[in-house]
């Protein structure tokens, strides 16, 4: 019984070693797989880091010629501009002659503002000038106008027997009708010398088969004078230049349309081709 009891006991407690030595077993067997893992760990993190650090370090080696290459670009892009303005400018100076530069080239501001207010101080200096030049000539037009007004003179002295109308009919000796009259009748003796009322050119002289030997002369400012029922024998030629007063014929009976009447230098006045009356001379 005492045996029994022994070997009860003695199995039990060979049981608790073994159980003891198992656990102890599995945690010694725990601690060094986790040790293993852990360690492994922590060679994958080294490696994943190294390999981080290769790939920085790749990519910076990358970076390096990138940079360069930039700076050889920006470098080679200023130097091919400063080739460039200085070709362009000694092309200028090659082909810029003498007579496109401009008078004064020390007076071109290089400020925009200057440059704007020289431009509109030359277009002031133009419309200026321009409008001093019109001055003038409008001037010189007033001045020849003043010049060109004429002052006439009567034809000859004497009473005038037979009055301008073209509004109203006027009865006639000769013809024995009621007419009109484009001119006025000065009574005057045959032989009696006619002038020029003002300075011009003969324009013709021709024997009318109505009023006789006629003389034209055409005047400034678009007048004209005729003289009519002259005698034959005429002092001026077609195309003489006349003075004012100065002696062109004398009065005639060579008007077959005006015979009947008494002797009498028959004138009229043109404006423009259009009859006028001229008894206003005689005022």
């Amino acid at each position: 019984m005492k045996i029994k009891i022994e070997n009860i006991f003695k199995n039990i407690v060979n049981k608790f070693h073994f159980n003891k030595d198992s656990e102890q077993a599995k945690v010694i067997k725990f601690s060094r797989e986790s040790i293993d893992k852990i360690n492994s760990e922590e060679e994958n993190i080294s490696r994943k880091r190294k390999g981080a650090s290769n790939i920085e370090v790749k990519i910076k080696k990358e970076r390096i010629p990138i940079n360069k290459n930039i700076k050889k670009v920006f470098v080679a892009m200023v130097l091919l501009l400063i080739l460039t303005t200085t070709l362009n400018i000694q092309y200028k100076d090659f082909f810029y002659t003498e007579e496109y530069q401009p008078k004064d080239i020390s007076s071109v501001s290089v400020s925009s503002n200057i440059d704007n207010v020289n431009v509109d101080d030359s277009l002031n200096e133009d419309i200026e000038e321009k409008s001093i030049k019109a001055t003038k000539a409008e001037e010189k037009v007033v001045t020849k106008k003043v010049e060109e007004k004429l002052v006439f003179s009567p034809p000859l002295n004497g009473e005038i027997q037979k009055m301008y109308s073209l509004d109203k009919v006027i009865y006639s000796k000769t013809l024995e009708q009621w007419k009109t009259h484009d001119g006025i009748d000065i009574s005057a003796d045959e032989g009696t010398e006619v002038k020029s009322i003002e300075k011009g050119v003969v324009d013709s002289i021709q024997n009318d088969s109505f009023y006789g030997t006629t003389i034209q002369i055409e005047h400034k400012s678009g007048y004209r004078s005729v003289y009519c029922n002259l005698d034959e024998n005429v002092y001026v030629s077609v195309g003489d230049s006349v003075i004012k007063g100065q002696k062109i014929g004398k009065v005639g009976n060579t008007s077959i349309g005006e015979y009947l009447d008494d002797p009498h230098l028959h004138f009229m006045l043109y404006l423009n081709d259009e009859s006028i009356n001229p008894t206003y001379i005689f005022q």
